[in-house]
């Protein structure tokens, strides 16, 4: 898989043959490449914009177009938008693509930006220095705050295993405890398996983008289930990774955040996958890369540690469970966390600390469930309620080798 490098340019040393051209100033269209035009569509931005990956001093923007097109991410602070960036691999930027993944980095913490996306139709090359292009789109311009490694409080909540339940998603993200959050978190399995390459949107995408995503990124925490299916080796063009890995670490609101990746959950030798996976060895990169993550000086330093994977290490029996134990507990005990957050399961499961085995309190969502957690500098506030209202988990308050009951809200 080619990683792919992203460029960071002033709006002043944009070349010439990237400077669109205000709209209904689209230039040439190729009969060759334009399809667009020949079959009467006009060009457009079918899904998107919608924010990934967040830190304190970067974010990436996916949008999606219904033609090849070069594109950028036009973006500053207060009204103007002064800085460009753009997606390039090995020097060369994408022209071949109608999913655009632009990475916005030297950001600063805690601050507001605005942005919008554009995209124009590249036509093909009419010699081989000499290209044609074709019409241009601009989104709206829309806002978004850097995450901030030293904010006082905040919140986020998580959802899980909606498996293309839009119409559910799109109800459990208008309830309350999505109003204030810096962030969503889906905890896998957000769809079936990728067999189609439109029902990501219809799944979870496009609700996601109506309600937030715009304004307010979400994290991703890969599911099995997203990892089969024809458009399962796409994924990044929708979600993409960090660095060009699924599993990673960022930090916020003194908490110290780590995405792993599970991956499937049965033998990679189980006829299901046909020889195709290999993720046995993969999970044993991440518990290296895991064990010097959690010695860094980030995650030593913060004042609380989340862990977030779709596959749970307890709470059930399964291979998948047994390896994620095998794999990444040890070293999470051993450095000690405050709590670890899953899904898979579709059973709701608070799992307290026990000793000899799982020295952190673990939550397992439920299809249904929404887990909002509010961290400040004294604590970390949890509770888990159904979509319906239900209140699974009292609030409940834990602190740094310690937790205890709060009233009800």
């Amino acid at each position: 898989m080619h990683r792919r490098l992203t460029a960071l340019i002033g709006f002043t040393a944009v070349l010439a043959w990237f400077s669109f051209g205000a709209p209904g100033e689209g230039g040439l269209r190729s009969s060759q490449g334009a399809a667009a035009a020949n079959a009467g569509t006009a060009l457009a931005i079918t899904h998107g914009p919608y924010l990934q990956i967040p830190t304190g001093t970067s974010m990436t923007i996916v949008w999606h177009t219904n033609e090849k097109c070069v594109s950028k991410v036009e973006y500053g602070t207060g009204e103007e938008l002064d800085r460009t960036a753009v997606s390039s691999r090995n020097g060369l930027i994408d022209n071949d693509r109608t999913s655009h993944v632009i990475r916005l980095a030297g950001l600063k913490p805690g601050t507001e930006y605005s942005y919008r996306v554009v995209s124009r139709l590249f036509g093909g090359y009419k010699q081989q220095h000499i290209v044609t292009w074709g019409e241009t789109v601009r989104s709206p311009v829309y806002q978004f705050t850097t995450l901030d490694p030293d904010k006082a409080r905040f919140a986020f909540s998580m959802v899980s295993d909606i498996h293309e339940r839009a119409a559910d998603l799109e109800a459990m993200l208008n309830q309350k405890y999505f109003a204030d959050v810096d962030f969503a978190v889906y905890n896998g399995d957000m769809m079936n398996d990728f067999m189609q390459a439109d029902q990501i949107f219809k799944g979870f995408l496009d609700v996601s983008v109506r309600g937030f995503a715009k304004y307010r990124p979400f994290l991703h925490v890969r599911g099995n289930h997203e990892l089969r299916g024809r458009h399962a080796r796409s994924l990044e063009d929708y979600l993409p990774a960090a660095d060009g890995r699924p599993y990673y670490s960022f930090d916020h609101g003194g908490v110290h955040f780590i995405v792993l990746d599970s991956g499937e959950d049965k033998e990679d030798s189980h006829q299901y996958y046909n020889g195709l996976v290999n993720f046995q060895d993969y999970r044993k990169e991440q518990s290296a890369w895991l064990k010097s993550d959690l010695a860094s000086e980030a995650c030593r330093a913060a004042r609380f540690r989340i862990v977030f994977s779709h596959i749970p290490p307890r709470g059930a029996k399964g291979f998948a469970v047994q390896e994620v134990m095998e794999n990444f507990e040890p070293p999470i005990n051993a450095a000690g966390i405050d709590l670890w957050l899953s899904g898979h399961t579709h059973r709701f499961q608070y799992v307290e600390p026990a000793a000899g085995q799982n020295a952190y309190p673990l939550i397992i969502g439920a299809t249904d469930t929404i887990a909002r957690i509010e961290a400040s500098r004294e604590n970390l506030r949890v509770m888990v309620v159904r979509a319906n209202g239900e209140v699974l988990l009292p609030p409940l308050q834990l602190e740094r080798g310690r937790s205890k009951r709060q009233p009800a809200l």
